[in-house]
């Protein structure tokens, strides 16, 4: 009976250490990888790092504010090899503004000035996993930096 509680008491603290390194690594390749692709030498952080765990076929949905007048970069970039991330931005209508595919040509980032105040979703999907592969798990970072320029 005594090592049913003890038990009990060791799994969900080695389980919660499981979540929060998993987490600690999403987050530090958010501040590396993500500033980098956000080029922060002209672009400053919104303050939010938006970094997850996230399988194929899994969605993301972020909500941010967009101010009239600013320049803003969008990125959204993967780790631990999920190579295929789209990624659109929508209002609250669904009305997409922009399509990480449209054009034939995938990008991971959107350069752009926002003409009014505005609150904006940012969806991310990883696509399935083909039926005869395993769904591959890695980290996904959505950043926003915004221009003083």
């Amino acid at each position: 009976m005594k090592q049913i509680k003890i038990l009990f008491i060791i799994l969900p603290i080695f389980f919660f250490g499981l979540i929060q390194d998993t987490n600690g690594q999403c987050l530090d390749f958010a501040k590396t990888e993500g500033f980098a692709a956000l080029d922060t030498a002209i672009y400053i952080p919104d303050g939010r790092l938006n970094s997850l765990p996230l399988s194929q076929g899994d969605n993301l949905d972020v909500y941010k504010p967009f101010f009239r007048g600013r320049k803003y970069k969008v990125v959204v970039i993967a780790a631990n090899g999920i190579s295929e991330v789209n990624f659109k931005v929508v209002n609250f209508q669904r009305k997409v503004i922009f399509d990480s595919q449209a054009g034939g040509k995938k990008v991971s980032e959107w350069e752009f000035e926002s003409e009014r105040n505005q609150n904006l979703i940012i969806s991310v999907e990883l696509p399935e996993a083909k039926s005869s592969e395993q769904p591959k798990t890695g980290c996904v970072a959505v950043l926003v930096g915004f221009s003083q320029k």
